[in-house]
């Protein structure tokens, strides 16, 4: 098994990381964001997930998104 190291510094801030990820949107650092999918370990059980931006259908994009963050992933793997 394999470990996939995410770039992301102080991960265990995840507000702080919000904050960090609106800045560099913010900045155009990423380009012209148009959606942003996530998915909160919530505790307890519980999963939500959201979808933010200009998506014409929302569902469709969301699963879209998440299916190309896996993949991404995935293609780190070894």
């Amino acid at each position: 098994m394999n470990v996939v190291q995410l770039a992301a510094p102080n991960v265990g801030d995840v507000a702080a990381g919000l904050r960090r990820l609106a800045e560099r949107i913010e900045s155009g650092e990423l380009g012209d964001a148009h959606n942003l999918v996530w998915v909160l370990d919530a505790g307890d059980a519980r999963t939500e997930v959201g979808l933010l931006g200009r998506a014409g259908e929302p569902a469709a994009v969301g699963y879209l998104l998440l299916a190309l963050g896996q993949r991404k992933l995935l293609n780190t793997i070894p």
